[in-house]
């Protein structure tokens, strides 16, 4: 089923992408798996968790660009291009997947991190994480909805 859902992730990522960029989107599937374990302990459609598994693999892979931006690179033009576009993609994506919530609640940590990485902070950051306390916190929302009905 993981590799199913990875397989699916990456091809409606690649279908959405603009071709004209040159990004080849791709994750080991141990960066993958970080987050299979947060989707699995939810119910959620198989859809959505398509969905959440591609904009945690946009934002890894912005990251990942980011941080390969370091003076005199003969690519650092291009990582930097392609950092922020993929930025972009994500917030494209999210929009489309219907996943305003996420962005609203993640839009603080992102801005700290970039924050941090422009004064030379290259700490890793851990998304899954986030999106787990994001799953829980909306869990606990329609658990306190369901009990009030």
């Amino acid at each position: 089923m993981n590799r199913q859902l990875i397989e699916d992730t990456f091809r409606l990522l690649q279908a959405e992408i603009s071709p004209i960029t040159g990004i080849q989107l791709h994750l080991s599937l141990v960066e993958c798996e970080q987050l299979l374990p947060v989707l699995e302990r939810y119910d959620l459609e198989y859809t959505r968790k398509v969905h959440l598994l591609g904009l945690y693999t946009i934002l890894t892979l912005a990251a990942q660009r980011h941080m390969e931006c370091v003076p005199h690179h003969p690519d650092l033009t291009r990582n930097i291009l392609d950092g922020d576009y993929l930025y972009s993609f994500y917030l494209q994506f999210a929009v489309k997947c219907r996943e305003l919530d996420l962005v609203a609640y993640l839009a603080p940590s992102i801005k700290k991190v970039q924050i941090r990485r422009s004064s030379g902070d290259w700490t890793q950051e851990n998304p899954a994480a986030e999106m787990a306390l994001f799953l829980d916190q909306e869990y606990k929302g329609r658990n306190r909805t369901s009990k009030a009905i």
